[in-house]
């Protein structure tokens, strides 16, 4: 695959450009980079580096995703792309401190899920703590992926799903109400099952007002949503913080950080800045991302 540049700061900016899910391009930038990440010693590595990039933020805690069956080009297993990330995020434990987790990925346009579930349900102790349904949202609803959900939701391994981002409210029901998902990756279009009213999103929906119910956490990533063009949101009118102010379980994550140009020291300032999060509110968000931690929903 061609790199367009060879200067580092060129390349940034031509990741960070014209990413428009409606468009597939930031699928077509995954392609670049996945294409460096398919022999063991690089997986590692970039496991490696990003648990340094975390610490460095001032991440304490995380769970990083990747889709395995992606790097397989060049005659890796899928265990063995599992046992690269793990090592990598293992020596980045010991060499930077931090407690990181991995998110094994089925990218929902494929019909391999269940042989991704599986393999986080055997990798359970070698750094896989969960379960996600990515890749593009529209056309792909989760129960596609049924067999997959209900291998997870019987095992130990937790279970979250890419929806409410750059589909409908019907993706989040169908993530929950029919694949049993513990957390929503995006979320945020639960205001379209909800009345906004004296500054408070109140449910008018069966699915919003049970993940209101169940503080079910929403794993909102603003500079992502607003950067894809999946939608017509904005930093003005996101509404991540009204959210949270309404009661729902909402977490700040950064997405991916290359694509989004962003960090999650980023996210908060920016939610800060633009959403009028306050002392109050920031703790309430590190709070939520205490709870929402796979270690703690089984």
């Amino acid at each position: 695959m061609t790199v367009p540049s060879s200067d580092e700061q060129e390349l940034e900016n031509w990741f960070f450009e014209n990413i428009s899910t409606d468009k597939k391009q930031v699928f077509k930038k995954f392609e670049m980079t996945i294409s460096v990440m398919q022999d063991a010693d690089s997986i590692r590595r970039v496991a490696y580096e990003a648990v340094e990039d975390l610490v460095e933020d001032g991440v304490v805690y995380g769970e990083l995703r990747y889709a395995p069956l992606q790097h397989l080009q060049e005659k890796l297993s899928s265990q063995e792309v599992v046992d690269a990330v793990s090592t990598g995020i293992k020596d980045g434990q010991k060499d930077f401190g931090g407690e990181f987790y991995t998110i094994l990925c089925a990218m929902r346009q494929h019909k391999n899920s269940s042989e991704v579930a599986e393999l986080a349900i055997k990798n359970f102790n070698n750094k896989v703590i969960g379960f996600d349904l990515a890749g593009p949202e529209y056309n792909f609803p989760p129960s596609l992926h049924k067999e997959a959900c209900n291998l997870i939701s019987e095992s130990e391994v937790g279970l979250t799903i890419h929806a409410g981002e750059a589909a409908d409210l019907s993706y989040i029901e169908d993530a929950v109400f029919n694949c049993q998902a513990q957390r929503i990756g995006h979320g945020w279009q639960i205001i379209d099952g909800c009345q906004y009213k004296n500054d408070t999103f109140i449910p008018n929906s069966k699915i919003a007002q049970y993940v209101l119910d169940k503080q079910i956490p929403l794993e909102i990533c603003i500079s992502s949503n607003v950067k894809s063009g999946a939608s017509s949101v904005t930093i003005e009118n996101h509404p991540a913080i009204k959210l949270l102010k309404s009661g729902f379980k909402v977490t700040l994550n950064s997405d991916n950080r290359l694509m989004a140009k962003t960090k999650i020291s980023e996210e908060f300032k920016k939610a800060e800045n633009y959403l009028e999060l306050d002392g109050n509110l920031h703790s309430q968000l590190v709070r939520n991302a205490i709870d929402a931690r796979f270690t703690n929903l089984k």
